[in-house]
């Protein structure tokens, strides 16, 4: 990939993060409506299904996680996580489990994970949705790598230091800073994401994603025609796939 290709596939990412809420691997978007506690969904139910997108991509329970803990599915947290069984007891727990939501489709659990008072929250639910499955489908996660944990620190929006009880705000942060590998599909440009996450200690006891820095680096990688034949036909087994999914 040469460097205007590079600066290219740059800029999509971010803007794919900034439009259409890639919230988690955060930017800067729009300002946008704070949602009120009448609107808060209480549930995974009602943030609307567009038709001929409702499926996922959830591993067999056998299967490796794609958070790269080194557990199956079925062993790992980010299973139980998914299924709202619980709430994250720590924010690397929470890394993990909103980038396999990613990778496997499931924007409700990035939705309801998402601090309602932080930056990264969108009124517009609806909206909010498709363009996580938007960015859902246009990239292929490839691999997780997770690094500092700073707990006490951090800073939020206004909004969300409002929610907080006086003189507990430093208790209720923490920072994790993590690097998340990536493909765009149909290409072989490969991306990486380096992002320092700020999490929020609920009420209830559980975290939630606040805000983020993140920066791209996108790689260049040489192929031998070989490699590029089998991508290719990786390529066109994977959208195959995710079309019977679809349409089933």
């Amino acid at each position: 990939m040469n460097e205007a290709d590079a600066q290219a596939t740059m800029a999509k990412a971010r803007r794919v993060v900034r439009k259409d809420g890639g919230g988690g691997f955060a930017a800067t978007r729009a300002k946008k409506a704070k949602r009120s506690e009448q609107v808060k969904p209480a549930s995974g139910k009602g943030f609307g299904k567009p038709a001929g997108l409702n499926y996922d991509r959830v591993p067999a329970a056998t299967a490796a996680c794609a958070c790269d803990n080194g557990q199956t599915y079925g062993d790992c947290a980010c299973s139980t996580l998914h299924k709202f069984m619980r709430k994250p007891e720590s924010p690397i727990e929470l890394v993990r489990a909103r980038y396999t939501a990613y990778a496997y489709r499931l924007p409700d659990y990035l939705m309801r994970t998402t601090d309602p008072e932080g930056d990264e929250w969108d009124a517009d639910v609806t909206s909010w949705k498709k363009g996580l499955l938007g960015f859902c489908d246009d990239f292929e996660f490839q691999g997780l790598t997770v690094g500092d944990v700073r707990e006490g620190v951090g800073s939020i929006s206004a909004a969300a230091s409002d929610a907080v009880a006086e003189g507990a705000a430093a208790a209720t942060l923490a920072q994790v800073d993590f690097k998340a590998d990536f493909r765009q599909k149909g290409t072989i440009n490969l991306m990486e994401l380096h992002e320092t996450s700020t999490f929020r200690l609920d009420a209830e006891g559980g975290w939630l994603y606040a805000q983020g820095d993140v920066s791209y680096d996108a790689q260049s990688v040489q192929l031998s025609e070989e490699e590029r034949a089998q991508l290719h036909a990786k390529l066109l087994e994977q959208q195959e796939a995710e079309g019977r999914a679809a349409q089933s």
